[in-house]
């Protein structure tokens, strides 16, 4: 029988904060030290640095949560032996989101680092006890390379770690439906690169409709939902007329215990990452995800503000057109016909714009793709999806309670400020945020990056939602514990640390 612990009800965060904390390089991140609760054999720890690491942190992280606190410093020790019983299925869900960071920085600026998940799986192995599943189960963007991302992690290291030396066989699903490749050379997605694959999840998924509960129900203009291709019709299909879908995975719907890895970082849609966001990642195909609505908000949009010049306005109807009547089918011809448009407009509008015949863009003229704080889209399904993770049972019928153990550690021992979530810049914080209740742990990790999560919709929000509660409590109801004596003992409102960069289109509008 399955116990489940009540997130909403827990009002805790930790906060681990050492600026001096390093990731291990060498796979498959064995600990620099042998703790007396280290399920694995002496002979399996790296000498080869010294210091704070993701696993000490990790260990911190577990006693500033208070877990089983009484057996800390023995072998007994099991810190998850509350959310974790043997047999159980767990899932881990960390933040995969694209193989590359796109502006050239370190990618543990967007990506969880490997020895995160290694830590964290070495206790979910400690209270399995040698019984039941583990896996790792992400739906990164439709274009992320997840071989790469395996490749550059080398988590093979890890899987074949715990094949040879464990009961449990650890390993990654790709749970997308949908995959693509993205032509970096000729800025496009040829259409050839798009692969379908409905048993991507090999339990399935689940249709989840959540109806005129959705925060997305009598939003004006669903007639302009745009998803995560050029083909907008499905989209719209899934999310009018008083019904609204998405398609979730069953690996992590009938998982056990889930825990969510996400990175500490920025976001171009909604102000922040972290877990709220990372849960796009259990929904296994993308065109149900509405991510803005095309036109400007005069117009019932939010994929870019409000033009007074002329060739702004007749550029973006030039790109609708395009989009909607011949990128959407995806075809060769399509292919042809985008680089040619590519190679004759853009020299054309440098040619006008050095010759002064018409205005360069201003900042606001070149936001694209609802990436501004203007976007009133995004947010409400990413509110949706947490809903569904917290309140969908494993057929995908919603109930009042919640149906499966939830934690939540936030990788910032390299964190992303900036361009997020694809291009960020490293903070190197060396910070792990942790606790059971997601809503909560977002509001502290935005707080710790110096935003109101008042200025967040996605935060904002969710602590006004009343049928599908994320917490049952007050933001001022909440207590962080640090080794950080600075924030130590503040509430989620007031632990603030830093003060992260926003996403360009989001500075004025997110910052304390």
């Amino acid at each position: 029988m399955k116990e489940i612990v009540d997130n909403r009800k827990n009002n805790i965060v930790a906060i681990f904060n050492d600026e001096n904390c390093i990731y291990s390089q060498n796979p498959p991140y064995h600990p620099n030290k042998l703790y007396p609760e280290y399920p694995f054999d002496e002979k399996y720890i790296d000498k080869s640095f010294e210091g704070c690491d993701a696993y000490e942190a990790l260990r911190n992280l577990f006693y500033l949560l208070g877990y089983d606190k009484e057996n800390f410093g023995t072998k007994d020790w099991n810190p998850l032996g509350h959310l974790i019983k043997p047999g159980y299925s767990v899932v881990l869900k960390p933040n995969f989101v694209l193989h590359i960071n796109e502006g050239g920085y370190d990618i543990y600026a967007s990506l969880t680092h490997p020895s995160v998940i290694r830590a964290v799986a070495d206790y979910c192995l400690i209270a399995l006890k040698g019984q039941g599943n583990l896996v790792i189960a992400e739906a990164p963007q439709m274009n992320c390379e997840l071989d790469k991302i395996e490749e550059i992690m080398r988590l093979s290291t890890i899987f074949n770690f715990y094949r040879e030396n464990s009961k449990i066989d650890f390993k990654l699903i790709d749970t997308r439906k949908l995959t693509c490749k993205y032509d970096y050379d000729k800025g496009y997605f040829p259409s050839d690169s798009f692969v379908i694959n409905e048993n991507a999840d090999p339990l399935g998924y689940e249709i989840i409709n959540l109806g005129e509960d959705s925060y997305l129900h009598n939003l004006p203009g669903l007639d302009n939902l745009y998803g995560a291709d050029y083909d907008r019709k499905f989209t719209v299909m899934n999310h009018s007329n008083g019904v609204h879908k998405y398609c979730v995975s069953k690996t992590i719907l009938s998982a056990d215990t889930v825990i969510c890895l996400p990175k500490l970082k920025t976001h171009k849609k909604v102000g922040v990452t972290l877990n709220i966001k990372l849960l796009v990642g259990i929904n296994g195909d993308k065109n149900y995800l509405a991510h803005y609505r095309i036109g400007t908000p005069d117009q019932n949009g939010d994929e870019f503000p409000s033009s007074e010049k002329l060739d702004i306005k007749l550029y973006r109807k030039s790109i609708r057109f395009f989009s909607d009547y011949f990128f959407a089918k995806r075809s060769r011809f399509g292919d042809k016909l985008y680089i040619l448009i590519k190679s004759i407009a853009q020299p054309t509008l440098n040619f006008l714009r050095s010759k002064k015949i018409i205005e360069p863009p201003n900042e606001k003229d070149i936001i694209y793709g609802g990436n501004w704080y203007g976007n009133d889209t995004a947010w409400r399904m990413a509110l949706d999806l947490a809903r569904i993770f917290i309140y969908a049972d494993a057929d995908g019928q919603m109930k009042n309670e919640p149906q499966r153990n939830i934690l939540s550690i936030v990788d910032g021992i390299i964190a992303g400020e900036g361009n997020g979530p694809m291009s960020p810049e490293p903070q190197k914080i060396g910070t792990l945020i942790g606790g059971e209740n997601i809503l909560v742990v977002d509001t502290a990790a935005s707080t710790f990056m110096g935003f109101d999560y008042k200025k967040i919709k996605m935060l904002k929000f969710g602590w006004e939602e009343k049928k599908y509660p994320l917490a049952l409590f007050n933001p001022e109801c909440t207590k962080v514990f640090s080794n950080d004596k600075s924030i130590d003992g503040k509430d989620v409102t007031a632990c603030v640390k830093y003060k992260f960069k926003p996403h360009p289109n989001w500075k004025g509008h997110i910052e304390l």
